[in-house]
This record gives C-alpha cells, structure tokens and sequence, in this order.
C-alpha cells in the first residue's frame, strides 16, 4: 500500500530489504539525527540497520504501522504509527527525515493525511513526544495544532545533557 501524499511526497511500507537504503540515509544524516534520536548509534552496518527495522515492524503493538517516506523519489525518512491504545484512542507518532530532505515541510503534510492512514481505527487523538530541544519536531506539534500536555523529567542524556521528553496530542 502507498500513500500518495503531494506531488513529490509518497509513504511505502517499511520492509527489511530497505535495510541498505536505511543505512545509508542514516549514514548521510547521522550528526543531526543523533542528537534527538538514541538508535541511531547502533544503526552502523547492514545487519543493525535490518534489526532496527524488524524491531519496528513487528513490535506487535496495537495499530503500529511504519512507513518508509519518499521524497522526490528518494528514501529520505520514516513516518510511523508506533501504537495505538484502545483504552484512551490515542495514536503515538514517530518521524524523522535526512537532512537533505528536512524544511520543505514533509512531516506537516504527511501529518495532515494521518486521518486516512488512521481510517477505520478507533484513535481519536494523535500524540507526538519530543525531546525538549529539538525545536524542528516541537514546531511540527505545534503546527498541527497539538497542545502540550505533559513531560517527563531526565528522560534521556544527549551530549551530557539530560533532557525531558515533551508530551503533545491533538484530537483527530
């Protein structure tokens, strides 16, 4: 199943002969994506690049889709439905885009097709969690319309740094 998103923007199902394709756009962007994202180290060779797929894919939680995204024909990122929980109707969000590919608005516009991604499931709201300083994904929250709606303390270290994760969510 592909989405066709805008003109140049498309999602494709993660599958894990991607794992090359992966690796090498990780290679390409691996300065920026590892300031906010802690797999990335251990993304370094084919075999990593295959587990980090296969980790996402089959997780077996609730409504997890992943999506490979396209843009202008290259691979240049990863839009996910990481779960769904029945209980509350939230759907949990994930995306990051290579460098080369980030500014031209392609997670804003994928985001606005999520109700389509999302058909006949029950979520009702959307959530992103943010590192507190990655401003790029806070912005894409905040354009959506979502609001913050909590954060948890230390959650991560990043260049020595400890950082709280942000909770944002916007009703479908």
């Amino acid at each position: 199943m592909h989405i066709q998103i805008a003109e140049h923007i498309k999602l494709a199902p993660l599958v894990e002969s991607d794992a090359a394709d992966i690796l090498k756009t990780v290679n390409l962007s691996r300065a920026g994506l590892g300031k906010f994202l802690p797999w990335v180290e251990g993304v370094n060779n084919i075999e990593s690049a295959k587990k980090y797929i296969l980790d996402r894919v089959n997780s077996g939680l609730n409504g997890s889709r992943w999506f490979k995204i396209y843009y202008k024909d290259n691979l240049s990122g990863i839009f996910a439905v990481k779960s769904i929980c029945p209980e509350l109707n939230v759907s949990g969000l994930g995306y990051w885009l290579s460098s080369d590919a980030q500014g031209n608005g392609i997670i804003s516009q994928v985001i606005t097709r999520v109700p389509i991604i999302l058909k006949n499931i029950s979520a009702k709201v959307i959530e992103f969690r943010c590192l507190e300083q990655n401003v790029a994904s806070i912005k894409i929250a905040l354009k959506s319309g979502a609001s913050l709606v909590g954060t948890i303390p230390n959650f991560v270290s990043v260049d020595n740094t400890r950082q709280q994760l942000n909770i944002y969510q916007v009703a479908l």
